[in-house]
């Protein structure tokens, strides 16, 4: 009698065991999906060409492609990070300096109220003329939007500097914005 008690009390932890290990359900880690509208797609990656990315949807079983081009990144799942195209759309800040548009044709500040005039030089760790101008871009929004403005209308660009000298770039012009200055 004891031996059918030890015997169908050790059936009985076999039997809960295996479905304790059916409950289990293991999740394979996925990829990542960055698309350039900035929506996500949970697949596992099985291929990467120079137009075309082939992948298993995560519910599906079959391998799909697509476009590349429609790919802002890839987030795989051992941690690597394959990028290929810039997103769509970036939300900025409306005070921040990379709203601010540079121009030199009065149109684009027609309507607006005029709040000051300012003026910026390039950074002395400029390299090239380009660096410089963009540099004393960069500056001139920076004072435009701390002045409250959306629009430089530019006066005066000035390059200075040639082969062998460190470039600088000197701009200047008026701030534009939406709102009338506050006196």
């Amino acid at each position: 009698m004891r031996r059918i008690l030890v015997t169908i009390a050790l059936f009985l932890m076999f039997f809960v065991s295996v479905a304790q290990q059916k409950e289990k359900v293991t999740v394979e880690p996925t990829d990542t999906i960055v698309l350039i509208s900035g929506r996500k797609v949970v697949a596992s990656v099985q291929g990467v060409t120079a137009s075309k990315i082939m992948l298993i949807p995560y519910e599906g079983k079959e391998v799909k492609q697509m476009d590349r081009k429609q790919v802002h990144k890839i987030l795989y799942r051992n941690g690597r990070v394959e990028s290929f195209n810039s997103l769509a759309v970036v939300m900025v800040d409306e005070d921040s300096w990379q709203t601010v548009i540079i121009s030199d044709n009065r149109d684009d500040a027609e309507g607006m109220f005029a709040l000051g005039e300012v003026s910026a030089q390039s950074s002395p760790q400029a390299r090239n003329a380009r660096a410089a101008k963009k540099s004393a871009d960069i500056r001139i929004k920076k004072r435009a939007v701390n002045m409250g403005g959306i629009v430089v209308l530019v006066s005066k660009r000035e390059s200075k500097g040639g082969y062998g000298e460190i470039p600088t770039h000197f701009v200047e012009g008026v701030v534009y914005g939406f709102e009338p200055p506050l006196e």
